[in-house]
């Protein structure tokens, strides 16, 4: 009986955690992390003020817990979407498809996202890396190296080749609009892409 009410307990927690976060993306992505108030963030999920440290120890933690978060769900929705193809050409073309289709749909994520990544706060810009490094090795093992291995793309290091197509993806992922309008076409950026990689091939 104890465990059980220990695993009802623990999923409150959870529940609570979660809407802690949520509230947290909307307040960071629109006053920025100096701007953000942990106050407002608690009342924003429908908490007392001060609940939110129950959960985070301080508005660092709440932020390095959320850049997890954020990165574990941008992965995730990521991967479901890459390996609905098998073919390496349409999978890199799903690669920016489905990545401008997360940013797009999660746009408060997105601009927290961008903001860690080209803020001045050095933890949180390796938080944000490490966290992107499953979509990295996506790249790499899933897309790059088959298509080498085919003779659909030329030979060029994987792991450089991953990183540039990352910051090519993030780059133009900042350039979404509050309304959540890219001024580029996933089918444009994965045609100049594949021009690249394609040259000298087979």
């Amino acid at each position: 009986m104890p465990r059980h009410k220990e695993t009802e307990r623990d999923k409150v927690m959870g529940k609570t955690r979660l809407l802690l976060l949520e509230a947290a993306t909307d307040e960071f992505a629109s006053e920025g992390y100096n701007g953000a108030n942990i106050n407002r963030i608690s009342k924003a999920a429908g908490f007392a003020k001060g609940t939110i440290y129950n959960y985070f120890s301080s508005k660092r933690a709440l932020m390095l817990a959320l850049i997890d978060l954020i990165a574990a769900s941008h992965h995730r929705y990521m991967v479901e979407r890459v390996r609905q193809e098998e073919d390496p050409i349409r999978r890199l073309q799903r690669f920016f498809e489905a990545g401008l289709e997360w940013i797009v749909h999660n746009l408060s994520q997105g601009r927290v996202m961008l903001t860690m990544l080209n803020g001045p706060d050095a933890e949180f810009k390796l938080r944000m890396w490490q966290g992107y490094q499953p979509m990295h090795q996506l790249l790499i093992a899933e897309i790059l190296v088959p298509g080498m291995e085919l003779g659909l793309f030329r030979q060029l290091d994987p792991v450089a080749t991953a990183g540039l197509l990352m910051t090519l993806y993030l780059g133009i992922g900042s350039t979404v609009s509050d309304e959540g309008r890219s001024q580029l076409a996933p089918e444009w950026i994965a045609g100049f892409v594949l021009e690249g990689l394609r040259q000298g091939a087979g």
